[in-house]
């Protein structure tokens, strides 16, 4: 009988049961008492950024074509004469799959199909299934993806921003590749990439719901035990492989003309790299720095607002990982130069002056009763636990950092904004 270890959150009255298969499979389970909505996911520790890594079946070192996690996500989804979501849908169950930076996952939601959706969830993943004819096929269809984005101005002025800061890291590319990175893409670079990063030891099953612990790990364990003959690089250590990132941004600001009814801006700050526990504290420290100074309720946004130079939102955002940090203030605005004089002036302005700690112990307040209330969302439940997985940290280290947080660590943050590695990215109408 596998280990099983529980994390309980007092503040959101939960728990969280995990344990590791023989194979190397993490499992979670988030127990949501009284909830009838149950949520399956099958995740992997691999995403856009990487792409330089010892293929785990020849142990050779190998580069792939930039896109190729997202793609491998598409034709997972695809079978032979079906698409998973059909199949999914045959049963009643809804599902999808999302790949990110450092992650895929593909996940269910039900209320009475739960053994047959892990079964089914299992399938999908452990059978492949390319070939030369659906590959070029998806190439087709994701190209078109491709060019589908880079029509949307939110898209274009993000990544544009990440490319302005970014000299090497492959986050500075968009997480689909590039029509010309796909193009590359074969059935057997597929095969070397699903048989390296979707092995188990590699892998994750998350389940959030009102479940029977013992019954759904034996579930899934008896669901992966059909596959068992399939053990290619089962066990094995993973190796990836980054180019070593610049301190320095690789520009100072990038400018797009674009069909818009308002120009878009976004500002970024470069920040140096950091752990797991720093990712989540500087995920919350931004939180509360966005609502104290960007919100509709902060002085700045109603002035802006007032002057007819916003008219929707500020919003201001961390993003982290081990191989990437920083933030990102973006708007869409009446005039790109003005607004970005205007915050990059207000900057300079709170990192000088002292944090107001009435207004931040009120805003601490309030996220801490944001963090109560979401504990009734499953998605917010499994949005917590893959962020853990992926940063390796404490299931509740969000709720312990919200808690301990103090004034000064908002100014300490604000200090790290430093003007040589910040970049701008503007979106103006042609």
């Amino acid at each position: 009988m596998n280990k099983i270890s529980v994390e309980v959150s007092e503040e959101l009255d939960e728990s969280t049961f995990s344990t590791k298969l023989d194979n190397g499979l993490e499992i979670y389970i988030c127990k949501k008492k009284n909830f009838t909505k149950k949520i399956g996911m099958f995740g992997t520790k691999y995403g856009s950024v990487v792409n330089d890594f010892i293929d785990i079946t020849t142990g050779k070192r190998i580069k792939v074509p930039d896109g190729i996690a997202h793609f491998l996500e598409h034709k997972l989804f695809e079978k032979e004469g079906a698409n998973a979501l059909d199949l999914f849908s045959k049963i009643g169950v809804s599902s999808n799959a999302y790949t990110s930076f450092d992650q895929t996952v593909y996940y269910f939601e039900t209320s009475e199909k739960f053994a047959e959706s892990i079964a089914m969830l299992v399938k999908l993943i452990k059978e492949p299934y390319f070939t030369d004819e659906n590959v070029e096929k998806e190439q087709g269809i994701i190209g078109q993806e491709i060019s589908m984005y880079d029509d949307d101005p939110s898209f274009m002025v993000y990544f544009n921003t990440l490319k302005a800061m970014y000299q090497k890291n492959p986050v500075r590319i968009d997480i689909a590749g590039t029509i010309e990175s796909i193009s590359h893409i074969t059935k057997d670079l597929l095969y070397t990439c699903y048989n390296t990063f979707y092995s188990p030891q590699n892998m994750f099953f998350v389940v959030v719901g009102d479940v029977d612990i013992d019954e759904t790990i034996k579930l899934i364990k008896e669901n992966m035990s059909k596959y068992e003959k399939d053990r290619k690089g089962e066990n094995k250590k993973i190796e990836k492989f980054y180019q070593i990132e610049p301190e320095e941004i690789a520009q100072k600001q990038i400018t797009q003309k674009m069909d818009v009814y308002l120009p878009q801006l976004c500002i970024g700050y470069k920040l140096n790299l950091c752990d797991g526990y720093e990712i989540a504290k500087n995920e919350i420290i931004v939180s509360i720095l966005s609502d104290m100074y960007f919100s509709k309720q902060s002085d700045f946004f109603e002035n802006e607002y007032n002057l007819g130079r916003v008219n929707d939102s500020i919003y201001m955002q961390y993003e982290g990982s081990e191989t990437f940090s920083h933030v990102l203030i973006s708007t869409t605005t009446t005039d790109v130069d003005l607004v970005e004089q205007d915050i990059l002036t207000y900057i300079n302005k709170i990192k000088s002056e002292e944090i107001d700690e009435e207004l931040f112990n009120v805003i601490k307040r309030k996220k801490i009763g944001e963090s109560i209330l979401a504990s009734d969302n499953l998605n917010i439940c499994y949005r917590r636990l893959i962020d853990s997985i992926i940063d390796n940290t404490n299931v509740y280290t969000d709720i312990e950092v919200l808690k301990n947080l103090k004034a000064n660590d908002l100014k300490e943050f604000l200090n790290k904004l430093s003007e040589k590695n910040r970049v701008t990215s503007k979106i103006i109408a042609k």
